[in-house]
């Protein structure tokens, strides 16, 4: 799959710039349903905190590249928001529960590899996750059909 690169402006048009190209790139790599969910809720919250922090809800240049290699799926976003590496701003989540401050930590858990770079005033955040064959030894990520039969002879997970 080359990398294709989707532009979107408008906060309204994020979410679903978002799943259309995490959509096609699952399919692409062969993402079982586990990984294109992690992948698409990772990116979603980068674009929407964007959208809602960085532009403070005007708007502004959110680009999304994709692409597959051999051992894994990437998502790039760049935006000309202020810098913002979310490394540094993690929510901790075992003390009481609080509203808001969790995206980040879903990010950062969500995908094998996070990495951001404020380069040419820029955002570039990467999102990476590895491609794991059922053939290799993985697993479906538990996308199988609950009445499918296990080894054991019961059904489902």
């Amino acid at each position: 799959m080359s990398a294709p690169r989707t532009r979107v402006d408008r906060a309204d048009d994020v979410g679903r710039a978002v799943a259309d190209v995490v959509t096609a790139l699952a399919a692409a790599a062969g993402l079982d349903r586990g990984r294109a969910y992690r992948l698409r809720l990772a990116a979603d919250e980068i674009t929407t905190n964007t959208m809602t922090h960085g532009y403070r809800g005007a708007g502004g240049p959110v680009e999304i590249t994709c692409g597959v290699e051999p051992d894994a799926a990437w998502v790039r976003i760049t935006d000309a928001a202020p810098a913002f590496d979310p490394r540094g701003h993690v929510t901790r989540v075992d003390g009481p529960p609080r509203e808001g401050g969790y995206g980040i930590h879903l990010v950062l858990t969500g995908v094998d590899e996070f990495g951001y770079e404020w380069a040419g005033g820029r955002n570039h955040y990467t999102l990476r996750v590895r491609r794991v064959r059922v053939e290799e030894g993985g697993t479906d990520g538990g996308s199988a059909d609950r009445d499918t039969p296990r080894p054991d002879g019961a059904r489902g997970h």
